[in-house]
C-alpha cells in the first residue's frame, strides 16, 4: 500500500513553506501519486465531460481535500474517493451549473484572497483564467515544482511495482518473439504486443509500440513511413520499443531482433550498443555522476566505435508515474544521480537507410551501480 497520507503531509508541509495555501491537481498522474485516485485511459477528445477544466483535486495546506467530479461518470469519481479517508468532499458538477460559479463556490472555504495557489503544469489553460479571475490577487504558480522532487525518488513500494511492470514487459516480449515469422507488417506485431499486454495485466500501454522492420533492400529514413505496410523479410532487423501502465507504473523496454545470419556489420552495431548500455549501468552510482555526464559515459563508446553521428537521441529519461519524465540523460541536465530514481537506458545505432540496433531498459541508481527492472537477456535474438 502506497504511503499517500505520507506523501500529502510531505506536500503540504512543502507548501506551506513556500506560502502556498491550496493545490489544484487535475486527474493525471499528480494526482494519482500524491492521492491514489486514479487516471483513466487516454482520452481521444479535446473535451471529455461538461466543466472538465474545473475538474479535479483542491488541496489545502492546512486541511481540506475536495474532489470535483462530472455528473457523468460520477459514480467512478465516488468510488474512487471511497477508504480514502484524506478525500473529504467528493463535489459534483451538474449541467445546470456554470463551472466558474462551481469553482468560486469550491474555493471559498479555502478562504485564498491575497493567498499563494499552485496549479499542476498541465491544467487547461481555461483553468489558469478562471483561477486568475476568480483569485485576482492571489500569485498563482507551478505545482510540479513541489511534486517533481518528490516523485523523483521512488519509495520501497513503488519498486517493487516497477519491477513486477518489468516482469509483465518481459513475458510480453518472450510471446512477441515467438510469434515472430517472415510475413507479417509492423503493425501486425504491434497489435501482438498490445494485445499480449492486456492478457498479462496491464493497464495499458504507456505510449505507442513501435516496432520498425529495417534493411538496406528497403532504403528507410528517420521520421518517414512507407506509404504501403511494410512486410518482413529474411535480412531485417527489427527494433521495439514499447511498455506498459501496470498499477499505475509505467515500463519501457526496448531490443532489437534479426531475421536469418546476422552480417557482421549488424553483430557490430548491436555489440557496441550493448557495450555502451552496460558501461552506463555500470556507472548508475548514488552521487557520482550527473544526467548529462552518464549520457556522456555511453555516447562516447559509441563515437569512438566511430558511430557518433548514429546515436541521435537522449541516452534514456526519468520514468515512474508517467513513461517520460524529468530528469533526462543528456546535455544540459546537470541534476546528479540519487539512489532511487528510475531511468530508462537507451543507446541505439541507427546506420541510416540500412540496419539498426537498439536496447532499452527500466534502470534504478544505487549505491553500487544500476539495477535493470527487465530481464530479458541482451544478446542478439535471432528468428
Amino acid at each position: 500500500m502506497m504511503d499517500f497520507e505520507g506523501r500529502l503531509d510531505r506536500a503540504r508541509a512543502e507548501m506551506k513553506k513556500r506560502g502556498i495555501a491550496m493545490m489544484y491537481l487535475r486527474r493525471g498522474a499528480n494526482l494519482e501519486y500524491l492521492s491514489g485516485i486514479t487516471r483513466s485511459g487516454p482520452e481521444m477528445t479535446d473535451h471529455n465531460t461538461y466543466g472538465d477544466y474545473v475538474q479535479g483535486a483542491y488541496i489545502g495546506a492546512s486541511g481540506g481535500f475536495t474532489l470535483v467530479a462530472p455528473r457523468m461518470g460520477s459514480t467512478g469519481w465516488e468510488k474512487q474517493a471511497e477508504g480514502k479517508p484524506w478525500v473529504e468532499q467528493v463535489r459534483i458538477v451538474d449541467e445546470s451549473e456554470k463551472p466558474k460559479e462551481v469553482l468560486k463556490q469550491v474555493l471559498a472555504p479555502f478562504m485564498l484572497r491575497g493567498k499563494g495557489v499552485c496549479l499542476e503544469e498541465r491544467a487547461w489553460a481555461h483553468t489558469m483564467i478562471l483561477f486568475r479571475q476568480v483569485l485576482p490577487y492571489s500569485k498563482l504558480t507551478n505545482a510540479n515544482e513541489i511534486l517533481e522532487p518528490m516523485r523523483l525518488i521512488k519509495d520501497s513500494d513503488e519498486v517493487e511495482v516497477m519491477k513486477k511492470a518489468g516482469e509483465v514487459t518481459d513475458k510480453v516480449f518472450r510471446k512477441v518473439v515467438d510469434y515472430l515469422k517472415v510475413g507479417l507488417s509492423e503493425v501486425d506485431v504491434a497489435k501482438e504486443i498490445d494485445y499480449q499486454f492486456k492478457i498479462h495485466g496491464a493497464q495499458y500501454n504507456s505510449f505507442v509500440t513501435g516496432v520498425r522492420f529495417r534493411s538496406p533492400k528497403h532504403p528507410w529514413a528517420l521520421g518517414v513511413s512507407s506509404k504501403e505496410p511494410r512486410l518482413l523479410e529474411e535480412g531485417d532487423t527489427i527494433s521495439f520499443d514499447f511498455g506498459c501502465l501496470y498499477d499505475g507504473y509505467c515500463s519501457d523496454f526496448g531490443r532489437t531482433v534479426y531475421v536469418g545470419d546476422p552480417p557482421a556489420t549488424v553483430r557490430r552495431i548491436h555489440d557496441v550498443v550493448m557495450e555502451a548500455q552496460g558501461a552506463a549501468i555500470h556507472q548508475m552510482r548514488d552521487g557520482e555522476l550527473t544526467c548529462e555526464q552518464l549520457d556522456l559515459v555511453a555516447r562516447g563508446i559509441i563515437e569512438r566505435a566511430g558511430y557518433g553521428e548514429n546515436f541521435v537521441h537522449r541516452l534514456g529519461h526519468g520514468i515512474g508515474k508517467t513513461v517520460h519524465e524529468p530528469p533526462f540523460l543528456y546535455i544540459p541536465d546537470d541534476t546528479v544521480l540519487k539512489e532511487g530514481m528510475t531511468f530508462t537506458v537507451e543507446p541505439s545505432i541507427l546506420l541510416f537507410g540500412e540496419w539498426s540496433a537498439r536496447v532499452e531498459d527500466v534502470v534504478m541508481v544505487t549505491k553500487h551501480g544500476g539495477v535493470t527492472f527487465s530481464n530479458y537477456h541482451k544478446e542478439l535474438t535471432t528468428i
